[in-house]
């Protein structure tokens, strides 16, 4: 599961990876057993929740969050990969753990892969 995830990143990253630097972008992809259970998807990354200073290095990057939805609400979140390691892990985590599920549903093993484009 981990390593489709992660080839799932990777050729985001790359197709992605031919485009000038614009406005930084942050779109979280969904696992398939949050897809399989029609939850929405996780908002994506303000990018006012990351601190100027970190956004004025304009580097690219993405984070990978596995987490459970427990009657709606995000638990157990946890950084299952990043690159450039540490850089916007934190941010992606509390932005992650403010995730809600209107229908209530409870479900395990969710992923998303935060994208920060420039």
């Amino acid at each position: 599961m981990r390593s489709t995830v992660l080839a799932l990143a990777g050729l985001l990253l790359a197709s992605c990876a031919s485009q000038p630097p614009s406005t930084a972008s942050a779109v979280p992809q969904m696992s398939p057993e949050c897809l399989a259970a029609k939850l929405k998807p996780v908002d994506p990354l303000p990018i006012n929740a990351i601190p100027e200073e970190v956004l004025r290095k304009a580097q690219s990057g993405w984070v990978v969050v596995s987490y459970d939805v427990v009657s709606g609400k995000a638990r157990n979140l946890k950084v299952v990969d990043s690159n450039p390691s540490g850089l916007y892990d934190s941010y992606v985590l509390r932005h992650t753990a403010n995730y809600t599920e209107p229908t209530g549903a409870t479900v395990r093993g969710c992923i998303a892969t935060t994208n920060i484009q420039f």
